[in-house]
């Protein structure tokens, strides 16, 4: 298993923790939260699995629009439970997506919002 560190150092594109709830969809209807992106993909968090490999269309609603991208699935692992008051347990999912052939509109959509996330961490 590698580091944090040395998986740092191959990232072509730094993340950027996402500080407020910045939901998604996965297809039509696998509603998923945004932990963190960047200009090269995205890590989300869901109850349903999907499989590394898979390429699907993420949806984002930014604060201005919605922007579809087109993903490929790089890993997806069980990351937390989340308890129910009947005493059920259900997992949590991190799944991280490649984000595969960005048209210039989504490339601008998703550079802003990154910027609006810099902006944020530093004023």
């Amino acid at each position: 298993m590698q580091s944090e560190e040395a998986a740092k150092e191959r990232r072509r594109f730094p993340r950027w923790r996402v500080s407020g709830p910045l939901l998604g969809w996965i297809g039509r209807g696998l509603k998923v939260f945004v932990a963190d992106v960047s200009m090269g993909g995205v890590m989300i968090e869901h109850p349903n699995v999907v499989r590394p490999g898979t390429i699907c269309s993420l949806t984002l609603s930014l604060p201005r629009e919605r922007v579809s991208l087109r993903c490929r699935v790089v890993r997806s692992d069980i990351y937390s439970q989340e308890a129910w008051p009947t005493g059920e347990r259900n997992d949590v999912y991190r799944t991280g997506l490649e984000l595969l052939e960005l048209s210039e509109t989504s490339q601008r959509l998703v550079s802003e919002y990154i910027e609006s996330l810099k902006a944020n961490i530093v004023g």
